[in-house]
């Protein structure tokens, strides 16, 4: 419903700018205001066309009741005629009807243009998306919380905090177990700063990109630790380290030593995933059989002597 009112308030208020918008001299034609003919007019003619209707038609000496529009409609087409630019266009107008959309595009921004110094509005766009960065930037971080704080991972580390004795509560376990890989936005993580650092993290992003193609595309040697790294978080989709740090450090050897980021060798892995969680499955499975076979024994009666 509110950005239903929004959406209707700035239409109203588009439509309103619009229609209270005349370009040049509406649907009257400048020359004919004044008296005038455009073939053969001169400047002088329009000062000297001005100066008699405004004398005529001024507010002050004239008591009809369309003096005032009359006197506004005089003193546009003056202000019209009388500039060099602007009895041009006007003059291109006339004789391309088909420009009005383009000049009436034109002249409504001129009209409706800030005054405001350049500066001022960058400064204040600047600071409107620092803060909305910001907010997202914090909202985001709850997200991952919330949702590390809601997997079962981290619900048996509670657990144990609490049989440890190291806390005695949920709430004081949460604020003993560190959620790993996850910080809060910092204030050089705002987007001024971030924007101020943007050409040195191009010149790195550069660097790495020429060391890449120098260090294993050409002289072909092995990736690092740090590469390989890279190579996974790659094929696993993954942005920022952060997330990377999320996953403990088992998998992440396991991912590396797995050379994942090779087509055959991650089909492979995910594959051996596949295996070991259709065992496990099958191990619940057979265990729940044995149980319920169990239970069955127990509930059944003993056998009648007469039938054997």
């Amino acid at each position: 419903e509110l950005r239903a009112l929004v959406l209707v308030g700035a239409v109203t208020l588009i439509t309103s700018c619009v229609a209270g918008f005349e370009l040049f001299c509406g649907k009257s034609n400048c020359y004919e205001l004044l008296g005038l003919q455009r073939e053969n007019c001169t400047q002088r003619d329009v000062k000297r066309a001005y100066r008699n209707l405004a004398l005529e038609w001024h507010p002050d000496q004239n008591k009809h009741p369309d003096a005032p529009q009359k006197f506004a409609a005089i003193a546009t087409a003056n202000s019209i005629l009388s500039n060099k630019e602007k009895r041009e266009e006007y003059d291109d107008f006339l004789d391309h009807p088909e420009k009005y959309y383009w000049y009436f595009v034109e002249h409504m921004g001129q009209q409706f243009a800030p005054k405001t110094s350049v500066w001022v509005v960058i400064s204040g766009l600047v600071s409107i998306c620092t803060i909305l960065h910001w907010l997202n930037a914090r909202h985001n971080y709850n997200n991952l919380v919330r949702r590390v704080r809601a997997s079962p991972e981290y619900r048996a580390k509670l657990e144990q905090a609490i049989k440890t004795g190291a806390a005695s509560t949920v709430d004081e376990a949460e604020t003993v177990v560190r959620v790993a890989g996850l910080e809060p936005p910092r204030w050089y993580d705002a987007l001024p700063i971030q924007l101020a650092k943007l050409p040195w993290k191009i010149l790195k992003q550069v660097y790495w990109m020429v060391h890449w193609v120098i260090a294993y595309w050409i002289l072909k040697r092995d990736y690092t630790r740090a590469d390989k790294e890279y190579l996974v978080k790659t094929r696993l989709r993954i942005m920022s380290d952060s997330q990377w740090e999320l996953i403990d450090a088992e998998t992440r050897t396991e991912l590396v030593e797995a050379r994942v980021w090779e087509d055959a060798a991650w089909q492979k892995y995910l594959q051996q995933k596949r295996f070991e969680q259709n065992r496990k499955g099958g191990a619940r499975r057979n265990n729940a059989l044995k149980q319920y076979t169990k239970t069955q024994r127990k509930q059944a009666p003993p056998p009648d002597i007469d039938d054997y």
